[in-house]
C-alpha cells in the first residue's frame, strides 16, 4: 500500500512539474449523457471518442460504478476509464479518481478544465483501474 501512495505522489509531482494539473467538479447529475461544463466526461478509449463509449460524472460522488454503462458502446464503466475531459464550470478545484470502491486506494486528482489520457508515465497506472469518484476542494 505504501508503494501505491508513493507512486501516486510521485505521479502528481511529475504532472505538476511538466505543467499538467490533475483534479473533481460540482452540480449536475451522473449519467445524463450531456457532459456539461460541471461534469467530467470519461471515455472507454484513449482519444476522447464518444462513439467508442463515454459517460458523464457530476454530483454526487460515486462510491462505485455498479449499474453504470458507457453511452454508445454499453460497456461497464468500472475499471475501464482511459481518458477524460474535465469541465471548467464547477466551483470545485477538480475531480478525484480512486482505484478501489468506496473512495479507497491509490487516487489521482484531475483539475477542472483539463483533458487527457491515462497513458503517460504518471497517469498510465490508472488506465482501466478507476473504481470510484469524487470531487475535491469544493466550497
Amino acid at each position: 500500500m505504501k508503494r501505491s501512495i508513493v507512486t501516486v505522489t510521485t505521479a502528481v509531482a511529475a504532472a505538476l512539474a511538466v505543467g499538467v494539473t490533475l483534479a473533481p467538479a460540482a452540480a449536475a447529475g451522473n449519467g445524463d449523457g450531456k457532459c456539461s461544463s460541471t461534469d467530467i466526461c470519461v471515455f472507454n478509449d484513449w482519444g476522447h471518442t464518444k462513439s467508442k463509449g463515454y459517460y458523464d460524472l457530476g454530483s454526487p460522488a460515486l462510491k462505485n460504478f455498479h449499474g453504470r454503462y458507457y453511452f454508445n458502446d454499453g460497456a461497464y464503466l468500472g475499471d475501464s476509464i482511459s481518458s477524460w475531459n474535465a469541465g471548467s464550470g464547477t466551483s470545485c478545484a477538480g475531480f478525484k479518481f480512486f482505484v478501489n470502491v468506496n473512495h479507497k486506494g491509490a487516487s489521482i486528482k484531475i483539475a477542472k478544465g483539463t483533458k487527457g489520457d491515462f497513458r503517460s508515465a504518471f497517469t498510465g497506472p490508472f488506465d482501466n483501474k478507476i473504481s470510484s469518484y469524487s470531487k475535491y476542494n469544493c466550497p
